[in-house]
């Protein structure tokens, strides 16, 4: 009985934080956007749920933020740092165990998306400057 009633706390637990960052980091904030490929990026973070953990405004997620992140240099959890280009997101879509940005856990899923897709969501982060 009291490991049933522990699954189902945790799993309304759960769908809660889920529908809050959900919430948060809905079209609350939405960037202006040069391209048409950036807005296509937009749609493919949103599809994607990107935005669940990534915040597009700079408060703070269970992922770093995307606002101002390109060209910023990160500290990784091993002490090294990287420049966040082109070649760091997409490694960071592809391999996201790779590397790991200090003060962060390490959740992130690995995704299947096509370089069409990966070309749009690079475009987007570009573009969200400070």
């Amino acid at each position: 009985m009291h490991v049933t009633v522990g699954v189902v706390l945790v799993s309304i637990l759960v769908v809660g934080l889920t529908w809050i960052i959900r919430a948060v980091n809905s079209d609350k904030y939405i960037p202006d956007l040069e391209n048409e490929l950036a807005t296509r990026g937009l749609e493919v973070a949103r599809q994607n749920g990107c935005v669940a953990c990534h915040t597009l405004d700079g408060t703070v997620g269970i992922g770093p933020s995307w606002l101002g992140m390109y060209g910023k240099t990160e500290t990784m959890v091993d002490g090294s740092t990287v420049v966040v280009d082109d070649a760091y997101i997409i490694e960071s879509i592809v391999r996201p165990d790779a590397r790991q940005v200090q003060g962060y856990e390490n959740l992130m899923v690995r995704y299947f998306i096509d370089q069409e897709d990966i070309d749009a969501l690079v475009e987007f982060t570009r573009q969200l400057v400070d």
